[in-house]
């Protein structure tokens, strides 16, 4: 019993909620965007973002039960959001059931009524059908098409590739000398309900210490872990790669879409290949694939593999946007939507790591400039540096408390 509630809880923490949060803000997307995958990625951002908002000052303002009183806050703030996307969820059906002809098909439990109400909640997942090509005023640009035979086979090398990674990371244990830290911030957590209050090393009580104190992944870790009632140092070796690496994929995924969105069977290709260099990409301790398969539930691995590419998916996305320009009408709201998501991954990464603040203005500098030449546009990085508001703030706080 007590491993599958276990299990249900870490479905519903790291799967279920975050993509029910995430239709709150994947309704400013055009609908070509809003597949499962883009909402899910928002709705972890969102999640992201409101943990760091409720764990920085539980940390700073409260001396006794700080962890019981953040995990109570967030729990009921991120309850409340997914509610709402649920919310919005149900309107969204309705409203497609009052203009699609197959509303009926929408009241039915069928496989094709399921599929009709997940499409009007993520029509980003829709696939072009033959007439959408004789529509002399339809868009199939960035819709799904069908793969052929090869690219079928080629998914399937690629799921047999990550299958091997999650074996890897579930059956055989990799200890870092890091952990002594990182992971024991999580355990003192949920044992003594503080925050960065107790030194890892010896058990001692200690002042805050502001580079590991502010990046509070660990301490996120710990509410998992205290939500699903499994032992944190389990939660962070053994079932947080089984969220993480998949999760990564799909950002390549993204990309990778991005990049190939005229031959989307060269998708499958892609994929593989990043498959491939993580699995051989070990060349020093060092290394990104290093930290991806053998550190994956420390910050700074979250930063290396999620963040930056992240931040290089939403610069894709803008690029993109702006070379359609000419071709599509975008309200302004759909055209900050990537700028706002760029908040969201500002955000996160000061969640992984101190150093995230840094190198993640640094790249949505070099991007924001590089767009800025080739489009001719001085709001590009104009909005960039508007992006990075919340990695300022980030430092002011970390220079006030150090």
């Amino acid at each position: 019993m007590g491993t599958i509630y276990t299990l249900i809880m870490l479905i519903l923490w790291l799967i279920l909620i975050p993509t029910l949060i995430g239709i709150i803000p994947a309704c400013i997307l055009p609908e070509r965007r809003r597949s499962w995958a883009v909402t899910f990625i928002a709705g972890y951002l969102m999640s992201m973002a409101v943990f760091e908002l409720v764990a920085i000052p539980c940390m700073l303002l409260i001396t006794y039960s700080a962890f019981s009183m953040c995990v109570k806050i967030y729990a009921g703030l991120e309850i409340g959001l997914a509610v709402i996307g649920f919310i919005i969820g149900i309107i969204l059906i309705n409203k497609k059931k009052q203009e699609d002809l197959a509303s009926g098909e929408l009241n039915s439990i069928t496989y094709r009524g399921i599929k009709h109400r997940l499409e009007a909640v993520f029509p980003g997942e829709q696939h072009v059908l033959a007439e959408d090509y004789m529509d002399p005023r339809g868009d199939v640009y960035g819709r799904r098409v069908r793969y052929s035979f090869e690219g079928k086979v080629l998914w399937a090398l690629f799921g047999l590739l990550l299958l091997v990674q999650l074996y890897m990371a579930f059956f055989y244990a990799s200890f870092d000398g890091d952990d002594a830290y990182y992971v024991v911030e999580s355990v003192l957590a949920v044992q003594t309900d503080t925050m960065n209050t107790i030194l890892p090393y010896t058990g001692g009580s200690t002042t805050l210490e502001v580079r590991h104190a502010l990046a509070v992944i660990t301490m996120w870790i710990a509410f998992i872990a205290k939500v699903s009632g499994v032992h944190a140092t389990i939660l962070a070796h053994t079932l947080l790669p089984m969220f993480l690496i998949p999760f990564t994929y799909l950002i390549y995924i993204e990309i990778g879409r991005m990049l190939f969105r005229k031959d989307p069977n060269k998708l499958p290709m892609f994929m593989i290949i990043m498959a491939v260099f993580q699995l051989f990409g070990h060349t020093s301790i060092s290394t990104s694939e290093t930290f991806f398969l053998t550190r994956t539930w420390q910050g700074k691995s979250m930063l290396a593999n999620i963040a930056i590419p992240l931040i290089l998916w939403l610069f894709l996305w803008i690029g993109e946007d702006l070379e359609r320009e000419s071709r599509q009408k975008l309200s302004v709201s759909k055209r900050l939507s990537p700028w706002i998501l760029m908040i969201l991954v500002n955000m996160a990464s000061g969640i992984y790591s101190s150093m995230g603040v840094m190198l993640g203005t640094i790249l949505i500098g070099a991007c924001s400039l590089i767009l800025m030449i080739r489009y001719k546009k001085v709001s590009i990085v104009a909005m960039g540096a508007v992006t990075c508001i919340p990695n300022v703030l980030y430092l002011l706080v970390y220079l006030a408390l150090g």
